[in-house]
């Protein structure tokens, strides 16, 4: 269970599906633009409001208090982008498991010659 601290308080951060993203959407934050730093407040913002489950101009005033309180506002983005990337609908729509197995791929390619000539040593 991964939680996230808001403005003091602990919330658990529920699996993202595609209730959540239309929310996101609602909210101002494109699919498109989910993983874009261009919709930071509009991530955090929504995301906020799906944690806490409460209405937009609450979740705005949490994130207000948090940060007025000296919290950070990378820290809920942080929270927010983990729980995108974990997610099984937002891995699939956003093709995000193909790039952690491509990623995953490319690092074992660049890191194979370098074990062979080791190994020749």
């Amino acid at each position: 269970m991964t939680m996230v601290k808001i403005n003091q308080k602990s919330y658990e951060v529920p699996e993202l599906t595609f209730r959540h993203s239309r929310l996101m959407e609602q909210m101002g934050l494109p699919v498109e633009g989910m993983m874009s730093r261009n919709y930071l407040f509009s991530a955090v913002s929504a995301f906020t409001a799906i944690v806490a489950k409460c209405e937009p101009e609450q979740a705005d005033h949490l994130v207000e208090q948090h940060i007025l309180g000296g919290g950070k506002l990378e820290d809920i983005y942080k929270a927010y982008a983990k729980a995108v990337q974990e997610s099984s609908f937002f891995k699939k729509l956003l093709h995000l498991e193909g790039q952690e197995n491509k990623e995953a791929k490319e690092t074992t390619a660049e890191t194979e010659p370098a074990k062979a000539e080791e190994e020749s040593r």
